[in-house]
């Protein structure tokens, strides 16, 4: 996958939650006690990101715990989308990772909001968004066929491209993860073949 040209992005902190609302955690098992660093040492760390990356791992890990909160994605994001312009952002990705939920093949590991550690299937949302960026639309939907059946990859990739087009609009631009996460990534979605949705 070719690299796309950097841009300026948005400088700013990545919002966090506040203290006084607890994180939803795993209710499959027991969150681990060294936050996840047993289970794939291979990925990067999340810090290690560029903006866009962290942003978009952040908004994603979000999105699952509205929904595992039963709340609105809005309150757990506390308005960053508008405060950084990218209202329609939101609205992309709600619309993309609902196709995600509702049609995913395979459990899927999507993160806690403080987990330091990237997961394979974060990797992979940080991929296909890189290709959509970058015009590789047929990249994009490979990517999310991991994820999910090609049917629902071909459904979600719409709002991906909606979401990569706001993105690179404000000049935040997306970056692949290097090639060896792949490996650890098809490794894990074998592991991880049944089960419910993994957040932890």
């Amino acid at each position: 996958m070719a690299r796309v040209d950097r841009r300026r992005k948005p400088s700013g902190k990545i919002p966090a939650i506040p203290s006084g609302k607890a994180p939803v955690v795993n209710d499959n098992q027991p969150a681990p006690a060294d936050d996840c660093r047993d289970e794939l040492m291979a990925m990067p760390e999340v810090g290690a990101l560029d903006f866009t990356g962290q942003f978009t791992v952040w908004a994603v890990r979000s999105w699952v715990q509205a929904l595992k909160a039963k709340q609105s994605f809005d309150d757990i994001t506390h308005q960053a989308f508008a405060r950084f312009g990218l209202s329609q952002s939101a609205a992309a990705l709600d619309r993309m990772m609902t196709v995600l939920a509702a049609s995913a093949s395979r459990s899927i590991d999507i993160r806690c909001v403080q987990c330091r550690l990237l997961s394979p299937d974060e990797a992979v949302v940080l991929d296909a968004m890189a290709a959509a960026q970058s015009g590789g639309f047929f990249v994009a939907t490979v990517a999310l066929r991991q994820l999910m059946p090609g049917t629902a990859a071909r459904a979600a990739l719409p709002h991906l491209v909606d979401l990569a087009r706001d993105f690179g609009q404000a000049g935040m631009v997306a970056q692949p993860i290097p090639p060896y996460t792949a490996s650890a990534a098809s490794s894990a979605g074998e592991e991880q073949a049944v089960g419910p949705r993994v957040l932890h």
